[in-house]
């Protein structure tokens, strides 16, 4: 897959107008594939904004997140408590190279990739939350480790793109609401998009109008939203509503996932959206059915 520059993508959207041709034509104006545009975020008050919001909504969603499923077939071994600290405190140390170092080794042996984003990584997210809930650890800790996950996270989504099937060409944004802070567990949903081959446009972004101006100028089959709480639902359903007004794909799919909607299922019906996704491994393949399921309805 290829990357489409940040800067190029934007002076499309500003400049480029909507035009009111058949569906397909506006597809091929589209330059593809879009892979992890991220609108840059203005440096203010950065390290308050971690205190007050960042580390706590990670806690949040991590610690509602329920665990996924083990995949005895790939793992080499189940994945068992000391493992997930073990990288948890690799992670707290002062060694900023430990962390892959172990995960290098336990690839060696024979541990896949997405086990070691489903097992390991995800796990390890979540033992953070407990740890900052439990006030064993304070946020700068919090932070250092998460982003250090982040960071192993990104180094091995090359390798788990190598060797997966093409994609159809389909697109996809995934984000948050306006307003809310990035997750971990979004930025894992969006390495299973990409694996299958998805032409993947990631958030967060800044304000409801970015976020709208976006799919009014640029072709998405789907825009997925993980929601971590129900502080911002009003947003939300006028999100949805205003995607499926002014998008440039007239019969755009809408997915949430996220701890609020695994708490609340019904979100999906009452936000306006199509479907909801609950597992990272399945979420692509749950995305192209709703596509052809869209497809039925003209």
């Amino acid at each position: 897959m290829t990357d489409l520059n940040e800067h190029s993508l934007s002076a499309g959207s500003a400049t480029e107008p909507a035009p009111a041709h058949h569906s397909k034509s506006l597809r091929q104006r589209i330059p593809a594939p879009i892979w992890r545009f991220r609108p840059t975020l203005q440096p203010v008050r950065v390290v308050a904004t971690l205190k007050t919001q960042i580390i706590p909504k990670i806690v949040l969603a991590l610690r509602k997140a329920p665990a996924p499923a083990p995949k005895p077939v790939e793992s080499v071994e189940q994945r068992s408590p000391s493992s997930v600290e073990h990288l948890t405190a690799l992670a707290f140390g002062n060694n900023e190279d430990a962390p892959f170092a172990y995960i290098e080794g336990l690839m060696a042996q024979g541990s896949t990739v997405e086990s070691i984003f489903l097992e390991l990584l995800a796990p390890a997210a979540r033992h953070l939350g407990t740890l900052w809930e439990s006030d064993a650890t304070d946020f700068v800790h919090v932070t250092l480790a998460v982003s250090r996950l982040q960071r192993i996270m990104r180094r091995l989504g090359e390798n788990f793109v190598d060797g997966a099937g093409q994609g159809g060409g389909e697109s996809v944004l995934l984000t948050i609401i306006p307003g809310e802070q990035h997750s971990f567990g979004l930025s894992m949903v969006a390495e299973f998009f990409r694996r299958a081959g998805w032409n993947l446009c990631t958030g967060p972004f800044a304000s409801h109008q970015e976020l709208t101006a976006l799919v009014h100028n640029h072709w998405f089959d789907i825009v997925g939203f993980s929601v971590s709480s129900d502080r911002r639902l009003d947003d939300l359903k006028k999100d949805i509503r205003d995607i499926r007004r002014d998008s440039r794909n007239r019969n755009v799919g809408i997915i949430l996932g996220g701890p609020a909607v695994i708490a609340q299922p019904d979100l999906v019906a009452s936000m306006g959206a199509d479907m909801m996704s609950v597992d990272a491994t399945t979420a692509p393949q749950q995305a192209r059915g709703l596509i052809e399921q869209l497809k039925g309805r003209n």
